[in-house]
């Protein structure tokens, strides 16, 4: 692959361009660690020059930065499903459960990508101020929907809608790292069940009604 060039080119293009260059990077800090990911580990994977990642990014921290954004942005467009999906809010949760924990069982690159950060956060502070900006946002989002549920008489929460967001979100990373760096060959699909069990077992959600003639 020839190295890239912004030039004139459109914006639509330079962002796809862009998207695949941290595409890349997040394979690099999968294999390879966020302290051990270079520019030259990441220019040979996306098949471009050093050169080409210094136009794009500017630095490496940057570019190790850009990549952590890049999560959080495709988990926020995850969580829109329990804004904009159909069904109840169980229903829109459940599918939510099932989406995230079918890449942790397909050993996701980027899952693998976000463990590292968090464990590399404990020693920059910066990093740590990313990744809890983005914990942040999703445990917001999961609470929200819960506690939309909750008005509705959707569920019957055993703790408030921020705690068990906060549970969730820990067993997930917890399950995550029992299947990447402990080497569980746990399937997507062990891992939305036990998930799904926590999540029913916390919100206590309403047994649907059923039709009068299905009752008898």
């Amino acid at each position: 692959m020839k190295p890239l060039s912004s030039g004139s080119l459109p914006s639509d293009v330079i962002a796809e361009r862009r998207g695949e260059l941290l595409a890349a990077v997040t394979q690099v800090i999968a294999r390879r660690g966020y302290a051990g990911t270079r520019f030259v580990d990441v220019a040979e994977e996306a098949g471009v020059a050093v050169g080409t990642l210094q136009h794009h990014f500017g630095t490496r921290s940057r570019m190790l930065a850009e990549a952590l954004v890049q999560w959080a942005d495709v988990v926020d467009e995850q969580v829109e499903l329990l804004q904009q999906g159909r069904g109840t809010v169980w229903e829109r949760l459940q599918a939510l459960l099932a989406l995230t924990t079918a890449r942790i069982g397909e050993r996701d690159a980027s899952w693998r990508m976000w463990l590292d950060f968090t464990g590399a956060a404990l020693k920059d502070p910066e990093l740590r101020g990313m990744t809890y900006r983005s914990m942040v946002r999703w445990r917001t989002q999961i609470a929200s929907a819960i506690s939309e549920g909750t008005a509705a008489g959707e569920f019957e929460p055993t703790m408030s809608p921020a705690g068990i967001a906060d549970v969730l979100s820990g067993l997930l990373d917890g399950l995550a790292l029992q299947v990447y760096a402990m080497d569980s060959d746990m399937s997507g699909a062990e891992v939305r069940d036990r998930v799904t069990m926590v999540a029913r077992v916390l919100l206590r959600p309403a047994t649907p009604k059923l039709p009068p003639a299905q009752q008898a």
